[in-house]
């Protein structure tokens, strides 16, 4: 192959050099023995390649042997490729006196562009490697530091046995490769590091790795799905699953699921026994925080039946001066006048999650305002339930008309609904007909909660009887009961009355303090 350029190849001083294009970290193992043939053998005639402004981009080590033999000056091909770290990848291979570039320093040389915001592509086009090569060795950044530190160095340790560094002669241990590692991507920390310090140990070989990369995977799955079914609400509980599942017991029936469709009856078992656990230590559940945020805590199908009433934006902001009486307004607040837009999300949202945590067969009661009665039903149905019909809550006392202009709403409207999938609970009244509506007063009296200035404390607190027929209706002893919306507790109070399990969630501080005390008192 001709020069670059004539005279390309010069005899320069080291300080000639005044940078370094780092394509991979310097191995002093490396340097030292280079040090010792330079002793032994002197120089031999290969070129350090540099750029005409004095970057070293190969040669480093040989650069470092000289320098530490009190060498001044050194033959040097000056030329300035289009690419650096192809040229140099292309020297080092061709050298017979460098070390031989390894998949580590590919990786890390990928890694390093991608840092500076270049593309797969553009790393590949500059390399001359295929999409797929680049993607692979990029894809190796998914392996923790901790790990990749034991391959890197099992490498260079490797690579000094077979040049006959090794003090004992022996050859390598490890055979890490590309290809052996994309096994590994996608475990945790943890499980990489024990399989690549098992194998840089010699206490696996590679077919043992693969192997266990494999059951590692297939854990790590089933564990995905015992969370998913337990949710996060207990985490002990949920790690004591997780542990059973690392014993590898049910590898074999999670494989046969994932490939011929077969049930999980072991699994199911064990989701069952850890609900149990989680029955008898938590009877009743009550969250503060945001319904959208802590519902996702909650395994999936946990729930035996939703009986929820959430926000019905029915409030305005209007005031009604009258003469007889103080000015009066039907404002309850922020949480219950959200614009339309945002409010029909949320419903859309609950449904989303409501049709998650309910078991198939669940049923619900939904409260819901007359005007959005509806498309509530729409967005329910959309989301995959069974809208059975709508149930109405008939006031018996419902008070008299303010401003004597319109009628007196005296209903309140609530969707009934089935998560399709297994035969539902519905426990027939004993009367000859049973009717889509229940009649009690409002609350009053002992019932209805009170400031301390003995002003009510929650605007739309639904009757202890109301919800007591409803959940007699869908739900029996040792059900969990989920109010997503649990204002001031009532849901929660008749679940403790009747032997039902609960879980409540509200945001509101005054009403969440008013839930605890009624819930747990």
């Amino acid at each position: 192959m001709p020069l670059d350029a004539p005279f390309s190849v010069l005899l320069k001083p080291l300080a000639f050099i005044t940078a370094f294009h780092e394509v991979r970290p310097l191995n002093p193992a490396y340097v030292e023995r280079l040090r010792q043939k330079v002793r032994a053998i002197g120089v031999k005639p290969y070129p350090l390649s540099v750029t005409p402004a004095g970057v070293l981009f190969g040669g480093r080590h040989r650069y470092e042997a000289f320098k530490g033999e009190g060498i001044t000056e050194c033959l040097m091909h000056i030329s300035e490729p289009a690419s650096l770290d192809r040229e140099a990848i292309e020297l080092n291979r061709a050298s017979e006196d460098a070390l031989p570039m390894t998949f580590v320093d590919y990786a890390e040389m990928v890694w390093r562009k991608q840092s500076v915001g270049a593309t797969q592509k553009a790393i590949g086009d500059e390399l001359g490697w295929s999409s797929q090569k680049t993607n692979d060795y990029a894809n190796l950044k998914r392996i923790a530091p901790q790990a990749w530190g034991v391959i890197s160095a099992t490498l260079q340790a490797s690579a000094e046995v077979e040049r006959g560094d090794a003090a004992d002669g022996k050859s390598a241990t490890a055979d890490f490769t590309e290809g052996l590692l994309r096994a590994i991507v996608q475990l945790t920390a943890d499980q990489q590091l024990d399989l690549v310090q098992d194998l840089a140990g010699g206490r696996i070989n590679k077919n043992k790795f693969k192997a266990q990369a494999e059951a590692y995977r297939t854990r790590n799955a089933i564990q995905g799905w015992v969370r998913d079914q337990l949710g996060d609400i207990d985490p002990e509980i949920v790690r004591e699953a997780a542990a059973e599942v690392m014993r590898g017991a049910y590898d074999a029936e999670w494989v046969a699921f994932a490939e011929q469709g077969t049930g999980l009856a072991k699994l199911t078992r064990l989701v069952e026994a850890a609900r149990a656990r989680f029955a008898k230590k938590h009877s009743l559940i009550l969250i503060h925080g945001d319904f959208h945020q802590e519902v996702e805590k909650l395994g999936d199908a946990s729930v035996d039946a939703v009986i929820t009433d959430p926000p019905y934006r029915i409030s305005t902001d209007r005031v009604y001066r009258l003469a007889s009486q103080a000015d009066w307004n039907k404002n309850f607040g922020a949480w219950d006048n959200q614009p339309e837009g945002e409010f029909l999300t949320d419903i859309r949202r609950w449904a989303d999650s409501f049709f998650r945590v309910m078991k198939p067969g669940a049923s619900g009661f939904i409260f819901v305002g007359e005007p959005y009665l509806n498309i509530a039903q729409a967005l329910f149905d959309a989301a995959g339930f069974e809208i059975k019909g709508s149930f109405f809550w008939c006031r018996s006392n419902p008070g008299t008309s303010v401003t004597k202009a319109d009628f007196m709403p005296a209903m309140d409207y609530a969707i009934q609904l089935v998560k399709p999938g297994a035969r539902r609970t519905f426990n027939y009244p004993g009367e000859p007909e049973a009717f889509n509506w229940f009649q009690s007063p409002i609350c009053g009296g002992h019932e209805r909660l009170k400031t301390p200035k003995g002003e009510t404390l929650h605007p739309t607190q639904k009757p202890e009887a109301v919800i007591r027929h409803l959940m007699d209706l869908i739900t029996l002893p040792g059900d969990l009961v989920l109010d997503g919306f649990m204002g001031t507790g009532t849901t929660g109070k008749v679940a403790r009355d009747t032997g039902r399990r609960f879980v409540g969630i509200e945001q509101d501080t005054g009403f969440f303090g008013a839930a605890k005390a009624r819930v747990e008192g």
